[in-house]
């Protein structure tokens, strides 16, 4: 099928489409209906004008071609080849124009700087600003690569070889400690990273500081001062602060480490949708899971939560499972401690007697268990303990706990009773130690009435202190008093107690 019928098919098809519009145009009412349909009106008309200019611009071409000559077609082929073996034989001719204009931009690049790629010993690849110092070509042309030495060296083996550099080391390549230059693929060269000293504004900022041994180690900025051009920097491994010119300083962006970032991108873009496609996946999965007993981790409440906080650096994501996908387990296992000296066959059927209990030999239940015995037993023993008054607290509320101001001998004699009502609850001990505590006690009241009563001798009677004295004196007295009424009470019962028992033994 000509080009020629397939615009008038194309025309055709247009023409009944514009009548169907007109069809819906008429016989819709809704306003954003006519709309859309007055849009596609539109659109149908002026692609079905732009169809037939281009249908009459192919019909007069035809013409003018029917009349060209055969011989003239010929001349024509022959006329197009002879073009292109002359672009032919040009093009030789610039390739190895091109190739010397090549070798001479791969020569202008050395001295200039670029962002190159390191391999550490223990597998870890980053790139590194770094120096050309020589460009090597195969023959071919296709392999090139580039001979750097790193500008900001953080390992040993990427500090540049003084005396190499000066030409006078006796080591090769190999056997020095020092680096006389690492082969890079050219194509794996990245652009050069310029230090951006405005970062030093702000407190805490990551640097890579220049030390004496020429390895730059990272630390953190204390202080900058851009007008002596000199920031103070703490060292992350050494912990010395020390003053660094800015010509000596790498500012490192956040979040950026020395090792895998100084020097390049640590991770690209997709490496980071990558990331995040995986965490969203494992979210995903994770609220598919019932709802754990328990959190992973939950006993570090009670520590600093170190491990946790390590588990979510590496990518852990909480409320999932463990693994890199997410697909291990959610819920902790337990400990469980097995009855000793019994087989597994016996343990077996314990469990099956418990219907299949799956915490029977939990440790933390059993921990549990014997934790809410305990707590049961401790408000037992406190309520009995609220309950019970021993003697030291008589003796200390009802006997010392007394005003030392004068009061009524009625109240002295109606203590006493009580006293005695009270003293056959008290163990034996307790009355013996009550018995000596309230002899030492007398003995110092009486110290303090002889004292009293020579004060009181040197004083005038009538005067103010005279009177105060003899307050204090009969308050003394008083007291003792109370506490020999008491001696005597716990001496009565101890005596009816040994004479109940010498009885019982008779």
């Amino acid at each position: 099928m000509s080009s020629t019928e397939e615009l008038n098919d194309s025309i055709r098809l247009y023409n009944e489409q514009l009548a169907q519009v007109n069809l819906a145009l008429a016989a819709s009412a809704d306003a954003d209906e006519r709309t859309n349909l007055e849009s596609l009106k539109r659109d149908l008309t002026e692609l079905l004008n732009l169809t037939r200019e281009t249908l009459d611009h192919e019909q007069q071409q035809q013409p003018e071609a029917s009349s060209t000559p055969p011989a003239a077609d010929i001349d024509k082929e022959f006329a197009l080849f002879m073009a292109e073996v002359k672009e032919l034989d040009d093009g030789g001719g610039g390739s190895a124009t091109g190739t010397d204009s090549t070798k001479q931009d791969l020569q202008e690049l050395v001295g200039s700087k670029c962002s190159a790629p390191h391999t550490h010993k223990w597998g870890s690849r980053s790139h590194h600003n770094a120096l050309i110092c020589s460009v090597q070509q195969e023959e071919d042309g296709e392999d090139t690569t580039v001979k750097v030495l790193f500008i900001n060296p953080t390992h040993q083996e990427m500090v540049p070889c003084a005396y190499y550099l000066e030409g006078e080391c006796k080591f090769s390549d190999e056997k020095c400690r020092f680096s006389h230059g690492q082969s890079v693929a050219f194509l794996e060269l990245k652009e050069y990273r310029e230090p951006r000293f405005e970062l030093l504004r702000r407190r805490g900022a990551r640097v890579l500081a220049k030390q004496k041994s020429r390895l730059w180690e990272k630390g953190v900025v204390r202080e900058a001062d851009f007008e002596g051009k000199v920031c103070t920097v703490k060292l992350d491994e050494s912990k010395r602060v020390v003053e660094v010119p800015f010509e000596d300083v790498f500012p490192l962006e956040s979040g950026e480490s020395c090792d895998s970032d100084l020097e390049g991108d640590s991770g690209s873009e997709e490496e980071d949708d990558v990331v995040a496609i995986r965490q969203a996946e494992i979210i995903s999965r994770s609220l598919l899971n019932p709802v754990p007993s328990q959190r992973l981790g939950d006993w570090e409440k009670h520590t600093k939560g170190m491990g946790s906080r390590i588990m979510q650096k590496m990518g852990y994501v909480v409320g999932a499972g463990l693994g890199c996908r997410g697909e291990g387990i959610v819920v902790p296992i337990g400990a469980q401690v097995l009855p000793q000296g019994r087989s597994l066959d016996y343990c077996m059927q314990l469990r099956e007697k418990a219907n299949g209990d799956a915490d029977l030999f939990s440790v933390e239940k059993k921990l549990m268990r014997e934790k809410r015995i305990q707590e049961k037993r401790d408000a037992q023993e406190s309520a009995r303990r609220k309950g019970r008054k021993d003697v030291f607290s008589f003796i200390n509320s009802d006997i010392l706990g007394n005003d030392a101001g004068p009061s009524s001998s009625s109240s002295a004699k109606k203590s006493q009773p009580s006293a005695t009502l009270d003293l056959p609850k008290y163990a034996s001990k307790d009355l013996n130690i009550a018995s000596l505590k309230l002899a030492e006690q007398t003995r110092r009241l009486q110290a303090e009435v002889e004292k009293l009563t020579h004060s009181l001798k040197r004083h005038q009677p009538g005067t103010q202190m005279h009177s105060n004295l003899q307050k204090q004196l009969f308050a003394k007295r008083k007291e003792i008093l109370q506490m020999q009424a008491t001696e005597d009470s716990i001496s009565r019962e101890q005596q009816l107690r040994s004479d109940k028992r010498k009885m019982t033994v008779f």
